[in-house]
């Protein structure tokens, strides 16, 4: 009977040690926790914890942050709460981009760059610059080491892109006024976007966002 099955391993650990086992497998995917929660039912009140929500992997939700808008409120309000990185970096695209609400999403990258998420760097790292905070900017697009690799910001910005996809991102009088006063100071390759020297490097990244290149 069911009833009476023998209790797995896992149901015979404390539940601290299901609740640390449960946040590595929440590390991978949603679905592995789906999974592993499947097969031992039990487990559930030992996932349903901050540290599981910190660490969850909601890579899905941060390519198409407009699928969480309407969808998965209280998976996104529980990971926000935890202070899930990836939660933060798609509800900062959602509140700055979609809602053109600045000041509502700003915090929410600023949060994710706090815990380095890659993506949420470069982005309020461009933000930045459009705003005329330069030195915060370049200060942020540094971290990612183009002067040594481009490559690792170059995936960030891909990325990203695809973040906003189908997004209509608003181009605002600011970012045209730090783009122009930019690109006043700029006297080598002004024109051509793919060649990025150490002096024209920050422009060429701006004037990729302010015209999601």
């Amino acid at each position: 009977m069911a009833g009476n099955r023998a209790l797995s391993n896992l149901e015979l650990m404390p539940t601290d040690i299901q609740t640390e086992i449960i946040s590595r497998v929440a590390r991978h995917s949603r679905r592995a926790v789906r999974n592993l929660l499947a097969a031992v039912p039990p487990l559930a009140p030992s996932a349903a914890v901050p540290i599981v929500y910190r660490n969850l992997n909601i890579h899905p939700l941060t390519v198409h942050p407009r699928a969480a808008l309407h969808r998965y409120q209280s998976l996104m309000e529980n990971c926000l709460a935890s202070g899930n990185l990836q939660a933060h970096y798609v509800r900062g695209i959602q509140q700055y981009f979609h809602y053109n609400n600045v000041h509502g999403g700003l915090p929410h990258l600023q949060i994710a760059v706090e815990g380095s998420y890659e993506k949420a760097v470069y982005l309020y790292g461009v933000i930045m610059l459009s705003k005329g905070e330069t030195a915060i900017g370049q200060a942020m697009l540094d971290t990612l080491g183009w002067r040594q690799n481009k490559n690792r910001a170059d995936r960030c910005w891909r990325r990203i892109k695809r973040s906003l996809h189908g997004i209509r991102v608003t181009r605002l009088e600011s970012y045209m006024t730090a783009y122009l006063n930019t690109r006043e100071t700029i006297a080598c390759h002004r024109d051509n976007i793919h060649e990025r020297c150490d002096t024209c490097y920050y422009y060429k990244q701006l004037t990729k966002f302010v015209y999601m290149m």
